[in-house]
């Protein structure tokens, strides 16, 4: 009896995992996944966003900007193999825009951080939140 109960509760994880009631499903490939954010510090010049080898492997990425604007210089993606990429931007982005979709080389990429160099706008009232989106 102790087996069959053991079988039942394995049967029933298996199948609430499989039928995707659970937090841990991954978006579709088609969804943009948020990997990261960091509310930019306007007194430095850069900043990081840290991404976990676990969100997997991405085609594209683009950056969210909030609550301030801010001219943001270029950043840095660096990959799981240590290569990286370079994006120069230069550019003022107004709070609630976003950045142009980068395209990243190569098949699929793992992402370990993308590194955030940025000079505060001179309107800014507040912080800026930068928040990285990725497609599988």
């Amino acid at each position: 009896m102790k087996i069959f109960g053991l079988v039942l509760v394995l049967t029933t994880s298996s199948f609430s995992l499989a039928s995707g009631h659970t937090s841990l499903a991954k978006p579709s490939q088609g969804e943009w996944e948020k990997l990261g954010m960091r509310i930019v510090n306007m007194a430095a010049d850069h900043d990081e966003i840290p991404v976990t080898v676990l969100e997997g492997f991405f085609t594209r990425v683009k950056l969210n900007i909030m609550k301030a604007p801010i001219h943001l210089l270029n950043i840095n993606i660096i990959f799981g193999d240590g290569t990286s990429k370079n994006v120069v931007f230069d550019k003022f982005f107004a709070a609630g825009s976003e950045t142009a979709v980068i395209d990243l080389p190569g098949n699929k990429r793992i992402i370990k951080k993308v590194n955030l160099n940025y000079k505060a706008a001179p309107t800014s009232k507040g912080r800026a939140v930068i928040s990285l989106w990725g497609k599988h």
